[in-house]
């Protein structure tokens, strides 16, 4: 596949993992402001993110999906569907904290094992930098094979990028292309023309992702035994060992003359080292140790290096380039083949690069190494093409053998056999730094140090170059033989973890006898009879017999052994003739065994103790194994070939027989889930069936029958219609192992039936649905008939929503339309190819024409209206082919009236989630009211420009880690509305943006955002968004504490907070996509810091990591916003200045900054009234966490010239830290007038505030 292949250096990990946080300033104690720090030194998960971050990934499809993170973390996703693709279901699966978005005409593909699932992994993909921002074609490797006709092969090749190459991957029969990512869509279609991916899979080449492949000595040559073979006299010399890397820095003291060949496949700057890994590892291998005086040679100083350059100067590759520095290194006589890299993703050991590396070692007897990854502690993490059999894969432990943290471990997917095979160190190893790079911690200038099981494969790799000395006609699989039977096992860790254990190359040098490295004893099932022999073979190097004694001791990673009876060798004891080798047989008895995984050694030991070999075993033991049989049917009863998703407690199932739909399943229990889309009555309607608790204990057969859904009813109050994406979900959790399986569809839809289930008993299960309902936004029909399936036009001009009756007439088609007859009335016009626009509503309207419907040449008249842009001149309406014919034969017939009503303005919004737990019942029925839902009153002040804002409720499950897709709405400003939430355990996270946006697709990430709640059944709630006055400060809640943290200030300010205790937001540079993202040129911010008078630092706002003196010091932050917008009225720019002591801290510490909360009687246009004065409340306190401020004293000044001159007002002080300022207008100001305040608050401990915010609010005149 073309996963990225990741450097398998813990260096490269924490460059990532710290990526998103805010990098430190370096205050510069002469008073300027000085570089900032490495950010692979900032303090991992200490400093909050800038803004919302987002990612936006291309589908091989041609779907786009977005992930966004915001300030603390949380995940929101959302799709948007390729060029006519808005039919499509897309299915969301979230398990383990990896989301993937798999459309439905894919599904098949991926279920028959034509399409990698990778290709659909979105956070996988995000992880690889596969997303916009940093690729802008997505890199494929397509398989050929029986089947494939080569026209098919090279209709898909064709559509490389421009530049790019089409590299063949002979080893694996494949091609490696690059395809734009505009052109992703058509791929697909050559791909899967019909869309029927299952049905003809078996002609569709195989596709996976050319996933991208990262890069993952003093003390750890001695701790692995290299001197004492040195002393022997072997130094690596004559052997080659082929380094796959980021090139090497060949003018390093330590690699002057060692590297005999190179050669760059990675397009970069060539063969030279820009990023330093691949130095670093190239002298683990075999470096002279020159700079150092020969304290830091490598493990085999004497072996020929052949340098491979298939990762870039930043670190990465693709698989095939990989694969072809492999087949390279293999072509060029390569006796040992270092691979510290890898991809993120977990393999079965089946993927192209693992597939390549069995190839390759089998036909050319080469040795590969492999770093295991850096995806610890989690259990399962083996990716490739460390998975694969023939690599010699490699942990990494620290100087005193305990396993890394970081250290990637077993058991493999799949088939759950051991990986990594041994460990080695791989904590803080210095080598060779390339000239000029930084990557780890540099020791000096010719030396860094780094972490990772990038360093711990050298070691091996080096090892295994002094034993091909030794031994020049060992084979590679005796070197891992060796190695592997010699390593020393470390107590306390899992042979999933350690393998063998850490390297011992002394004892491998000096041991007269080798055995298996690993033998997998085999699956079986508790109700398998008979034995199974397996076969251990010793080979005696040596010139005298040895005679070895047997212990097979075998258990699970939660420490059960296996029953006696199950696993017996042969004899217990072995003799190995000399200059020969013997074999014991390993006898299987399943029947005896307990379900369950277990891992252990056939340690062999002489009587003596001066010879103890052992093989590393493993022996799966499944429950019974069963046929389970899928048979479907569509809405119609009629039969139909398909493979719905089965998930149970080790995950997704395969299918056995794809043709007769069957799958082979442990005893157990499991979920299927078949979605569908069907039309009725010229709606589109979604069908999920459900089955959550099928329980296999023989073989069984199971019916997917759409027929048996029924409705999900949402019964409201008033009249209301679903706006928006329909989206819901099952969650399902077996034995400890959870799954989301979602399914989202476009507003097209217009119903859900799902199917209803018995109880579920194993387990936990729910079915949730998510719903937004307002009021109906058109609604049509004729006088007398049937309705109609109505939509404005995007621009289109609204009906008087108190309703209109137009008489209708045939006006023609929108190429040649014949108003002469509409005057005053509704003209149908037929659209034959999707042309009407702003021209036909001008003609129209020029006519004297009233509105115009207009008949699509699609079946659905479905579009969207807008309420920002300018205007048609006409009401313009649209429907659906069928109803359209309809339509015109009546008005052929007799006089036709059609009535229309509904309103843009909906008094009330009902955010529903449905919630089925348990089960999903025979009726599912949610009927909104106080008993389950909290009643919301939400006002939207006017804030000048369209009298419109945008907003959206997210909703979270407490399993969910994504909120998925919910549009953004539109809600008129100037106006109130009752929003009833559903109550419960759902989260609802609430966000509101002053002015309207374009791509209401998207979720909606600009703008105020409350902090996530639940609503209690019941509870009656207020909200105000975007009420004076906005200005920057720290809110109650939601953002994290701006602290001092030793000599780091974490500033945590957001520029825009409201009225509301809760509210805020951030401003970005950006495009106006992002969480308080500015319009271009139309917002600002600066900030600076100083210390006791001296400037610190310049800062582009307050959310920033500050690197500061020690010692106690009097510190001012200041901070300066502007926001320039016709849709921006208040608040137009603001100069806050807070003045607070500050001295270092042990811990994090929240600083004193004061803070102002206003409170002012203003109007829904943020206005107060007439009135010549008013109270204006005000309210200074500390952070949260802070005790309240004592000794406060505020000032409280006004200007009504925007600034220019100022009055003071009175102030009086009340209790808990609030005060009331009265404003009263000048004489001389007339008419409306802006309010401009200065607020200056200071406390007895010293901190202080000062406030400016221009044109705060307005003042009726």
């Amino acid at each position: 596949m073309k996963r990225r292949m990741r450097i398998a250096a813990a260096v490269a990990a924490g460059l990532t993992l710290s990526a998103g946080a805010v990098t430190p300033v370096a205050a510069d104690p002469g008073g300027g402001p000085a570089a900032a720090t490495d950010r692979a030194a900032a303090p991992r998960g200490t400093a909050a993110t800038a803004a919302d971050t987002g990612a936006t990934v291309r589908l091989i499809t041609g779907d786009r999906v977005t992930v966004r993170t915001d300030a603390n973390g949380r995940h929101t996703a959302s799709v948007v569907p390729g060029e006519g693709r808005r039919h499509v279901l897309f299915r969301t699966i979230e398990e383990d904290g990896q989301l993937t978005v798999l459309p439905s005409d894919a599904a098949g593909l991926v279920t028959a094992g034509r399409l990698d699932r990778a290709l659909f992994d979105v956070t996988a993909l995000i992880a690889q930098r596969y997303d916009e921002a940093h690729s802008d074609t997505l890199p494929l490797i397509v398989g050929d094979g029986a089947g494939v006709p080569d026209s098919s092969l090279r209709r898909l090749t064709g559509l490389a990028a421009e530049g790019t190459p089409v590299r063949r991957l002979e080893t694996i029969d494949a091609d490696a292309v690059r395809v734009p990512a505009e052109d992703l869509g058509a791929f697909w279609k050559r791909l899967a023309p019909a869309g029927d991916g299952f049905s003809r899979a078996a002609a569709v080449p195989r596709v996976w992702l050319d996933g991208r492949v990262r890069a993952a000595l003093d003390r750890s040559t001695a701790q692995i035994g290299a001197p004492e073979v040195w002393k022997s006299g072997h130094r690596g010399e004559d052997v080659k060992v082929a380094v796959l890397d980021t090139g090497v820095d060949a003018t390093h003291p330590d690699l002057t003359g060692r590297v005999s060949e190179a050669q760059d496949f990675s397009g970069s700057s060539g063969t030279g080292d820009a990023f330093g890994h691949g130095t670093h590892v190239a002298s683990i291998v075999g470096g002279s140790g020159a700079a150092s005086g020969g304290s830091r040679k490598g493990v085999a100083p004497g072996a020929d290096l052949l340098i491979g350059k298939v990762l870039g100067d930043d670190g990465f590759g693709t698989e095939s380039q990989v694969i072809d520095g492999m087949e390279w290194a293999v072509a060029r006589g390569a006796d040992v083949v270092n691979m510290s890299l890898g991809s993120d993703a977990p393999s079965d050991g089946t993927d192209p690069m693992s597939r390549t590396l069995n190839e390759l070692s089998a036909a050319s007897g080469a040795l590969f190494v492999v770093a295991a990854g850096n995806a610890g502690p989690a259990q399962g993490t083996i990716g490739s093409p460390a998975a694969a059999d023939a690599a010699l894969t490699v942990g990494a432990v620290d100087r005193d053998d305990s396993l890394a943290d970081f250290s990637s471990r077993g058991p493999r997917t799949g088939d759950d056999a051991v990986k990594p095979d041994v460990t080695a160190p791989g904590v803080g190893i210095v080598a060779a730094r390339a000239a000029g790079t930084t990557m780890g911690q540099v020791v000096d200038a010719s030396y860094v140090a780094a972490s990772g099981t990038s360093m711990a494969a050298p070691h091996v790799a080096g090892a295994a170059a002094l034993l091909a000395q030794q031994h020049p006609d060992w084979t590679a699989s005796r070197i891992k033989d060796a190695l592997t039977s010699t390593a020393r096992p470390i107590e306390g860790q899992l042979v999933t973890e350690q393998g063998g254990g850490r390297i011992d190359v002394a004892a491998a040098a000096r041991t007269p006898v080798v055995a298996t490295a690993t033998l997998a004893l085999g699956t079986y099932g508790t109700d398998d009879t008979g034995t199974r022999t397996h076969t251990v073979r010793y080979t005696n190097v040596s010139g005298t017999d040895v005679t070895l004694g047997l212990r097979a001791a075998l258990a699970t990673s939660g420490g059960r052994q296996i029953a006696d009876g199950v696993l017996t060798p042969g004899s217990r004891t072995v003799t190995v003739p000399a200059g020969g080798t013997a074999e014991v047989p390993l006898t299987v008895d399943p029947a005896r065994a307990a379900k369950g995984d277990y891992y252990g050694h056939l340690t062999a030991t002489a009587a003596d103790g001066s010879v103890s070999v052992h093989t590393t075993l493993s022996l799966a033991v499944r429950g019974p194994v069963h046929r389970l049989k899928v048979v479907s049917y569509d809405n119609d009863g009629n039969r139909v070939d398909a493979l719905p998703m089965i998930w149970g407690a080790e995950g997704f199932v395969g299918y056995t027989d794809r043709d007769n739909a069957v799958a082979e399943v442990e005893e157990g229990t499991y979920q299927l889930t078949s979605g569908s889309i069907e039309r009725v009555d010229g709606e589109e309607v979604l069908r999920q069936v459900v089955l959550p608790d099928i329980k296999v204990t023989k073989d069984t057969t199971v019916v997917v029958d759409p027929r048996r859904t029924v409705k999900v009813e949402i019964r409201t109050p008033r009249p209301a219609e679903q706006r928006g994406v329909l989206s819901y979900q099952t969650y399902r959790k077996i034995d400890g192992h959870a799954w989301i399986d979602g399914t989202m569809y476009f507003d097209i839809a217009t119903a859900l039936y799902v199917s209803p289930t018995p109880e579920v008993t194993d387990g936990t299960f729910e079915f949730a649905s998510r719903w937004q309902l307002v009021a109906p936004l058109l609604e049509a029909g004729v006088a007398g008939g049937a309705g109609l399936d109505a939509y404005y036009m995007p621009q289109s001009p609204l009906f008087d929503q108190r309703g209109e009756r137009l008489r209708a007439v045939d006006a023609g088609t929108v190429e040649s339309p014949d108003f002469r007859r509409a005057r005053g009335l509704l003209a149908v016009v037929t659209d034959e190819r999707g042309e009407a626009g702003p021209q036909l509503a001008q003609r129209a309207a020029a006519a004297g024409v009233r509105a115009v419907l207009v008949v699509n040449f699609s079946t659905t008249g479905w579009t969207r209206w807008t309420p920002h842009g300018e205007r048609w001149e006409v009401p313009v309406v649209r429907i659906g082919s069928d109803a359209g014919a309809d339509l015109l034969k009546r008005i052929e017939r007799r006089t036709t009236t059609v009535a229309f009503g509904g309103t843009a303005r909906s008094p009330y919004l009902y955010d529903v989630m449905q919630i089925s737990e348990g089960r999903i019942p025979e009726r599912v029925v949610h009927t909104v009211s106080g008993r389950n839902s909290a009643v919301v009153r939400s006002e939207y002040p006017d804030n000048g420009g369209v009298e419109w804002a945008a907003e959206q409720r997210f909703a979270r499950r407490p399993y969910q880690e994504f909120t998925w897709l919910q549009y953004t709405r539109h809600v008129p400003t100037a106006f109130t509305r009752t929003e009833y939430v559903s109550s419960g355990t759902t989260e609802w996270e609430h966000l509101v943006h002053h002015r309207t946006v374009g791509d209401v697709d998207s979720p909606l990430n600009a703008g105020l955002r409350d902090t996530p709640r639940t609503y209690r059944a019941g509870e009656q709630v207020r909200e105000r968004w975007q009420g004076a006055v906005v200005r920057p400060s720290v809110p109650r809640a939601g953002v994290p504490a701006t602290v001092r943290d030793g000599n780091v200030m974490r500033l945590r300010v957001p520029e825009f907070t409201d009225s509301a205790s809760g509210h805020w937001s951030r401003l970005t540079p950006g495009d106006g996509t992002g969480i308080g993202v500015r319009a271009p040129a139309t917002e600002t911010a600066s900030a600076e810091l100083t210390r006791d008078g001296r400037k610190l630092a310049d800062l582009a706002d307050a959310w920033q990591d500050v690197e500061v003196p020690a010692g106690d010091a009097e510190y001012r932050l200041r901070l300066r916003t502007t926001r320039d917008s016709a849709e921006w009225t208040y608040g137009t720019a603001t100069d806050t200045t807070w003045t607070f002591p500050s001295g270092p801290t042990a811990a994090a510490a929240s600083l004193p900054l004061l803070q102002v909360d206003y409170d002012v009687p203003v109007d829904e246009h943020n206005a107060v009234g007439r009135g010549r004065s008013h109270t204006l409340l005000l309210t200074v306190r500390h952070q949260d966490g802070l005790a309240a401020p004592r000794g406060v004293r505020t000032t409280v000044e006004v200007s009504y010239d925007d600034g220019r001159r100022f009055t003071e007002v009175p102030v009086r002080a009340a209790k808990d830290g609030t005060f009331a300022a009265t404003v009263t207008r000048p004489a001389g100001v007339r008419g409306d007038a802006f309010v401009t305040l200065r607020v200056t608050a200071r406390d007895a401990a010293g901190a202080s505030v000062r406030q400016t915010v221009t044109r705060a609010y307005g003042h009726r005149g």
